[in-house]
């Protein structure tokens, strides 16, 4: 490992590990709260990941203060806080944080790809399971518990024969690339360009020529990010974003493409009313299918786990929508998705009242959302989910003054030393802007999600009697939701879909 540019002595203090899962998502959740207050009626998406790798790039170049607050909006202070030692006293120490993130992203991408040889077996379990649970739906609904439990056994052995195979065919795809342009006048520290490039595959430093051709520079870096995300993001650098005075350019991208566990029949999906916070409704075509290889849970308005029942009377069958199936005000649901291949799944929290998103983001922090989503259980679940896009652009200044990075916005106290060797103060570098675009395409067949995010520096200026319930997860109402990786628990994407 190169030891950061803070010195070698810096080094010998940094912790063995940092739980780079866990500070990312309290850091996605701060940023969330915050982006939410801005706009509390609208939809949003973010890649957190994206964000967090690109401003612990820039954080790497950080001194003093500057990086004292980086490292506290990223949420690195407690964590070091929490490894002990003397550590504690110095959270501008990077070092840590850039090797974690790095082995994340190369554990996220070794789970892509596709297996070999097993698609016609999966393909087959998936019709075999289709026709059982049918089998079964029709059973009970002519009143033959005996025949539906029998049919519900055989789906299940086929579910796990099914899930026991889909981590080896049909994965997710991810990439995840990382890049740094300078001016060609920009003294970059080699020791900065080095830490980089080894855990984040910069590759090292491209050379531009913003003083001359800053629309040219803006290009090139646009078509950079346009083809990490597969044309999804082509304008992460808005006209006007970068100029002669740019000298820096740190950028990240991530793209990701995943069918569901379990794909949605388009057949079953219909048009209909999506109930809005303010009282009024919407059309949205709501996708349906009962899912075998959902995680569900449901939870009260205070956040204790919910007990849905496993079996209800048969007698209950016909109407089970009553209070001892389902929180009531103020309660949530929790659906986890799973994609093909397990290892990254979508999470969505939808509350029991149309108006009760707010409610609910009021209560969620990162330790919460660990114990909520440890709560979740694998059993049939009917589910109900909007077919929805989702492209936003925004600039994170504010929010992230709000969460403590302040100095690095402020031209001429902005400490970014560790970026270049010139001891000249008017060559002094500021965050002028953090730019973050990110898309979203939720379907029948599965998710596209992709983002980028640029940092720009500036020069200074069961019993017989009872039938399987299966709880029903209708999202037809304002929710929020998450993408993330089952592994290391790490928030790739997030958002709120309250109106279509």
């Amino acid at each position: 490992m190169i030891a950061a540019t803070a010195g070698a002595a810096l080094a010998a203090y940094a912790p063995r590990a940092v739980p780079v899962g866990t500070v990312q998502n309290e850091f996605a959740l701060d940023l969330y709260r915050h982006l939410v207050a801005a706009k509390s009626g609208d939809n949003l998406f973010i890649s957190p990941y994206s964000i967090y790798a690109a401003l612990a790039m820039t954080a790497e170049g950080a001194r003093s203060k500057t990086a004292e607050e980086m490292g506290r909006a990223l949420h690195l202070a407690a964590a070091l806080r929490r490894q002990g030692g003397e550590a504690a006293t110095r959270p501008w120490d990077f070092a840590p944080v850039h090797a974690r993130l790095g082995e994340l992203a190369a554990a996220l991408q070794r789970g892509t790809g596709e297996g070999s040889g097993l698609s016609a077996r999966v393909d087959s379990l998936h019709t075999a399971l289709t026709g059982a649970n049918a089998a079964a739906k029709q059973a009970r609904d002519h009143g033959d518990s005996k025949g539906a439990i029998k049919h519900q056994q055989v789906a299940m052995q086929l579910a796990d024969e099914l899930n026991a195979l889909l981590p080896e065919v049909d994965r997710y795809q991810l990439r995840i690339a990382n890049a740094l342009w300078a001016d060609a006048g920009c003294a970059i520290s080699p020791a900065f360009v080095a830490m980089l490039a080894t855990h984040y595959g910069t590759g090292g430093v491209q050379g531009v020529d913003f003083r001359h051709d800053a629309e040219g520079a803006r290009g090139r870096i646009n078509s950079w990010a346009a083809e990490q995300t597969e044309q999804r993001i082509r304008d992460l650098l808005p006209a006007g974003s970068v100029n002669q005075l740019t000298r820096l350019v740190l950028a990240n991208a991530i793209w990701f493409k995943g069918e569901w566990g379990e794909v949605f029949d388009s057949t079953q999906t219909r048009d209909e009313s999506f109930r809005l916070a303010a009282g009024k409704s919407a059309r949205v075509p709501l996708m349906h299918r009962e899912l075998r290889s959902a995680r569900y849970a449901a939870f009260r308005g205070d956040g204790s786990l919910f007990p849905t029942p496993r079996e209800i009377d048969v007698a209950a069958r016909e109407d089970p929508t009553g209070p001892q199936f389902y929180p009531g005000s103020g309660g949530f649901q929790i659906a986890e998705l799973p994609y093909k291949g397990g290892g990254l799944s979508m999470v969505i929290l939808l509350p029991h009242a149309p108006d009760g998103l707010a409610t609910l983001e009021r209560q969620l922090d990162a330790a919460r959302l660990s114990a909520w989503i440890g709560a979740l259980e694998r059993r049939s679940t009917d589910v109900f989910l909007p077919r929805f896009r989702l492209e936003q652009g925004r600039e994170l200044q504010a929010p992230l003054e709000a969460m403590g990075m302040k100095r690095a916005f402020v031209d001429g106290s902005a400490e970014f030393g560790g970026m270049t060797t010139s001891t000249n103060p008017a060559d002094a570098l500021s965050v002028s802007a953090v730019l973050h675009q990110a898309f979203l395409e939720v379907n029948e067949k599965g998710t596209e999600a992709a983002a980028a995010t640029a940092v720009v520096m500036t020069r200074s200026a069961r019993p017989v009697q009872a039938v399987p319930f299966v709880p029903t997860f209708r999202a037809d109402r304002p929710f929020l939701f998450l993408i993330r990786d089952g592994s290391s628990g790490a928030i790739l994407f997030m958002g709120r879909f309250v109106r279509p």
